[in-house]
C-alpha cells in the first residue's frame, strides 16, 4: 500500500508539471512517387533540434514579464516540494519492505518495473527543472560534482556525499555558495563559469531568491540529477534483462530451403486485398514462419534529445538528406524565380520604352512558360537529376541496395506485404511496401462506398490507414535511411523516403496534424534504428541480394533463416 502511494506521488507530480513535448520540424523536401523519381514541393522546414526559451531578466519596464516569472518561479518551487515528498514516499516504501521482509525471512525490493516508472517521473521533471544545470556540464554534472554515486544506495549515503561536495565548494563555511564560489567550482572542474552560466544555474537552484544556494537547495538539485541518472541506469538494466530473456527463449532458427518450399504457390508482390497476409499468418500459425509481423513498438522517449542521442545525427539536412540539394535545388529555385520574375515584368513592362518594352515583355511570356511547363515535366526532369548524381557517386549501388533492403525487413517485421519488386532499373532495384497489413488500398473501392457506408466519403475513411498501420508506415519508410546511415555513416536521398511517408500519413482514417506529423517522422526515426542495429548483420546479407536481384521469397526466407542478429 505504501509502495503504491509513493508511486502514485511520483508519477502525479510529473504529470502536473510535466511540459509540452519540444516541435520537431521533420518532413521530406520534395515528392517522389517513384525512387527514379522526384519532385520537391515550393517548401518544406528541416528536421531541426527545438531550441531551449531562455528567461528575459525582470525589468520595471515589463510588469507582464515579471507576472509570468514570477508564476514560473511558483511552479518550479511547488514541483520542487511535490518531487521531495515523491522521494520522501519512495524511500519510505522502500524501507517499509524491508521491515517487511524481515518476518518474511527474504529480502525484497520494489519491482523494477516500478521503481522505474516512480524514477522516471522524477527523471522528467528534473529535465525541466534543473536544465541548465544538465546543459552546462559536458558530461555528467553527477560524476562532475558528487563522483562516483553507483555504491549510494541509501538516503543517508547520498545526503552524506551531498554535503561533502556542498562543504568543498562553500569555501568561506558561510552555510551558502554564493555566485563567486560557484564560479570557481566550476572553473576548477573545468566547466564554463562565465556570468551567464552561474546565473542560469542560480535561477534554478535558488529557490528562495536569498542569492545563495543553502544545503536544501543544493541537495534538491543533486537528488533531482541523481534520480535522472538512476532512472537511465535502471531502463538500461531492464533492456539488458529483457534482451537476455529474449535470447533464453529465442525459437529455433528455420532452414533457408524449408521455408523457401513453404512459400510456393504463396503471392508474396502485388496480391489482392489480404492475400498476402493471409497466407503468411497460415505459415506462421503452422510454424513455418516465425519473424513475420513480429516487431513490437514499446514505449520509448520519442523526444528530439533521444533522437540525437541514439542516432549521432545532429545535422539531418545533411547526414540524411532530409533537404533538396545538388541540381534539384537549383530547378526548383529557376522554377521560382522564373515564376515572380515573369509576374513582375508583366506589371512593369509598360514603365519601359521601346525596344526595352518589347524585350520585356517577351521575357515575361518566356518566363511564364518555363515556369508552367517545368513544374509538368518535374518528375522526369529531377528523376534524370538524380539518375545523373547517383552516377557520380562511387557507392550509390550500395547505398541504394541498404535503403531497399533496410525498407523491406521494416515492411516484413511490421507484417505489411510488398506492393512492388522491379529489378528492371540497373543499379536501382525497387522493393515497394504496400500502405496496409491487407495491401494497398483499392480507392475506387474506397469511392464505391461497397462497405456499407451512407457515402464515397465515410467509405474512403473506412478503408484508410488506422494510427497503427500510420505507425507502422513511420518506421518503414525511415527504416531504409538508417539501414544506409548505419552502414555509411550518413544518408541520401532522405527527402524522397519522407515524402513517401507524407503520402501515407495523407491515407490515414483520422485527420494527422503538423505536429502529430512530426511525432510520427521521431517515432519512425527511432523505433527504425532500434530495428536496424537489432539486424545489423541481416542487413548486410539482405543488400547483398538486392544487388544479385533476388526474389522475395528468397529474401523472406533470408530473414526467416538468419541466426543471428
Amino acid at each position: 500500500m505504501i509502495r503504491a502511494i509513493a508511486l502514485t506521488s511520483a508519477v502525479g507530480a510529473a504529470a502536473a508539471f510535466a511540459p509540452t513535448a519540444p516541435s520537431l520540424a521533420l518532413a521530406p523536401s520534395a515528392l517522389c512517387p517513384s525512387a527514379a523519381m522526384c519532385r520537391p514541393p515550393s517548401s518544406r522546414p528541416a528536421l531541426r533540434p527545438a531550441l531551449g526559451l531562455r528567461m528575459s531578466e525582470e525589468t520595471p519596464e515589463s510588469a507582464t514579464l515579471i507576472a509570468d516569472n514570477a508564476e514560473k518561479k511558483e511552479k518550479r518551487e511547488r514541483a520542487l516540494k511535490l518531487a521531495e515528498q515523491a522521494r520522501a514516499a519512495l524511500a519510505e516504501a522502500e524501507k517499509a519492505e524491508q521491515e517487511s521482509a524481515k518476518y518474511k525471512g527474504s529480502a525484497v525490493r520494489v519491482s523494477m518495473g516500478s521503481e522505474l516508472k516512480a524514477k522516471s517521473a522524477l527523471s522528467r521533471m528534473a529535465e525541466v527543472t534543473y536544465s541548465a544545470w544538465l546543459k552546462s556540464f559536458t558530461g555528467s554534472p553527477v560524476q562532475s560534482i558528487l563522483g562516483d554515486t553507483e555504491g549510494l544506495n541509501t538516503e543517508a549515503q547520498k545526503r552524506e556525499r551531498v554535503k561533502e561536495a556542498f562543504e568543498r565548494m562553500d569555501v568561506d563555511s558561510s552555510g551558502g555558495i554564493d555566485k563567486a564560489e560557484l564560479s570557481a567550482a566550476l572553473d576548477a572542474m573545468g566547466i564554463d563559469a562565465s556570468a551567464a552560466t552561474v546565473d542560469g544555474l542560480f535561477g534554478e537552484a535558488d529557490v528562495n531568491g536569498d542569492k545563495v544556494i543553502d544545503f536544501e537547495e543544493f541537495y534538491s538539485v543533486m537528488t533531482g540529477l541523481m534520480v535522472r541518472e538512476e532512472a537511465s541506469s535502471l531502463e538500461r538494466e531492464m533492456e539488458a534483462k529483457a534482451a537476455a530473456a529474449a535470447a533464453a527463449n529465442a525459437p529455433v532458427v528455420l532452414e533457408f530451403d524449408d521455408v523457401k518450399a513453404s512459400l510456393e504457390g504463396v503471392e508474396l508482390v502485388g496480391a489482392e486485398e489480404g492475400v498476402t497476409a493471409s497466407a503468411l499468418e497460415g505459415l506462421k500459425g503452422e510454424q513455418k514462419l516465425q519473424r513475420w509481423d513480429t516487431y513490437d513498438f514499446k514505449i520509448r522517449d520519442y523526444s528530439v534529445e533521444r533522437l540525437t542521442a541514439l542516432t549521432g545525427i545532429e545535422k539531418p539536412d545533411e547526414q540524411l538528406g532530409i533537404s533538396v540539394q545538388g541540381l534539384v535545388l537549383k530547378r526548383v529555385q529557376a522554377t521560382q524565380f522564373a515564376g515572380l520574375s515573369a509576374l513582375i515584368c508583366v506589371f512593369t513592362a509598360g514603365l519601359f520604352p521601346e525596344p526595352v518594352q518589347s524585350v520585356v515583355r517577351t521575357y515575361s511570356y518566356v518566363a511564364f512558360m518555363f515556369n508552367l511547363i517545368v513544374p509538368i515535366f518535374a518528375m522526369r526532369i529531377d528523376g534524370a537529376i538524380v539518375d545523373y548524381e547517383l552516377s557520380q557517386q562511387a557507392d550509390a549501388a550500395d547505398r541504394w541496395a541498404y535503403r531497399q533492403a533496410g525498407r523491406f525487413l521494416a515492411t516484413y517485421l511490421c507484417g505489411v506485404p510488398l506492393a512492388e519488386v522491379d529489378y528492371s532499373q540497373a543499379g536501382k532495384p525497387l522493393l515497394v511496401p504496400a500502405s496496409k497489413p491487407s495491401g494497398n488500398i483499392d480507392l475506387a473501392k474506397a469511392r464505391s462506398g461497397t462497405n456499407g457506408t451512407q457515402n464515397a466519403f465515410e467509405a474512403a475513411l473506412a478503408y484508410g490507414l488506422t494510427p497503427k498501420e500510420v505507425q507502422k508506415q513511420a518506421v518503414i519508410q525511415t527504416a531504409g535511411l538508417m539501414a544506409e546511415s548505419q552502414k555509411f555513416g550518413d544518408a541520401t536521398l532522405g527527402y524522397q523516403f519522407l515524402e513517401e511517408l507524407d503520402r501515407q500519413i495523407m491515407l490515414s482514417q483520422s485527420f494527422v496534424d503538423p505536429l502529430a506529423k512530426t511525432f510520427l517522422a521521431r517515432f519512425g526515426f527511432v523505433e527504425s534504428t532500434t530495428m536496424v542495429r537489432a539486424n545489423k548483420a541481416i542487413l548486410d546479407e539482405l543488400a547483398e541480394a538486392v544487388l544479385e536481384g533476388k526474389g522475395a521469397a528468397d529474401l523472406v526466407a533470408m530473414v526467416e533463416s538468419h541466426r543471428g542478429a
